[in-house]
């Protein structure tokens, strides 16, 4: 054998053990649709919570959760040491009307609390207008007997493409594809009509990562990215950048 064919041997060798590795399966992204889908299947599944208008939502060996009203929860069971325990959650603030009563849960912080308190009013919702970060659902603003939110999203749809396209620019691709996960079809057609391809291109491979779980914390402490479950960290900044882009569109116009 020549010395050509032994170095052509060799390098064959080396291919060969490089290939063949049963253990290690090549995955190949969906396409952006098909990546999407997957992600809200099992945002979907994730969302125990959102399956239950009232009544048991799991129970598991040591604990078990009942959802008692809207945003309103109470945690019960016995941990291992045998302590027990039965804890009311909240999940969010609301208000509903009933025989002419309204009634409802909110949290606030104690100084705002004593900062509101300290003069009359003539209307709940003047009261109520003093706390500066109620996050009141439509609902409940409606019992309020306001239309509008104080924060909706979606005002974003109706601005013109340079502040939209500004939008886009200052979100993370992670926080981006989230957004496109959990929100609902009317993002996805601001997304694809005002992303340039390139930006398309990233958030198509951002959907397959995040399918994969490379961003989860325990596989990858080190992240800035947030993971499947991190939806409402995501929409937080989506508040800020929205909150951020206004004031600037505001000042221009």
């Amino acid at each position: 054998m020549s010395i050509f064919q032994k170095i052509l041997s060799f390098f064959k060798k080396k291919t060969r053990k490089i290939n063949l590795s049963p253990s290690k399966k090549i995955l190949r992204p969906l396409g952006f649709q098909k990546e999407l889908e997957e992600l809200q299947k099992k945002l979907d599944e994730f969302l125990l919570t959102k399956k239950v208008t009232q009544g048991p939502v799991v129970e598991r060996k040591n604990y078990f959760l009942t959802k008692t009203g809207t945003y309103l929860y109470k945690l019960e069971g016995t941990d291992k040491s045998g302590q027990e325990f039965s804890i009311i959650l909240s999940t969010g603030n609301f208000l509903s009307k009933k025989d002419g009563k309204i009634t409802g849960f909110l949290q606030v912080s104690e100084a705002e609390l004593n900062r509101i308190i300290q003069k009359e009013y003539g209307q709940l919702e003047s009261l109520l207008s003093g706390f500066t970060d109620l996050n009141l659902d439509e609902n409940s603003l409606s019992v309020l007997g306001v239309n509008e939110t104080k924060f909706n999203w979606k005002e974003i749809l109706f601005w013109d493409t340079i502040w939209k396209e500004q939008i886009l620019r200052k979100l993370r691709p992670n926080h981006l594809a989230l957004l496109l996960v959990s929100l609902d079809s009317s993002f996805q057609k601001f997304f694809l009509e005002n992303a340039t391809p390139k930006q398309k291109k990233i958030i198509s491979d951002e959907l397959f990562y995040l399918n994969q779980g490379v961003n989860n914390i325990e596989s990858n402490p080190n992240t800035r990215n947030f993971d499947l479950t991190s939806i409402d960290l995501a929409f937080k900044e989506f508040k800020k950048i929205i909150s951020l882009i206004k004031r600037k569109k505001e000042l221009e116009t």
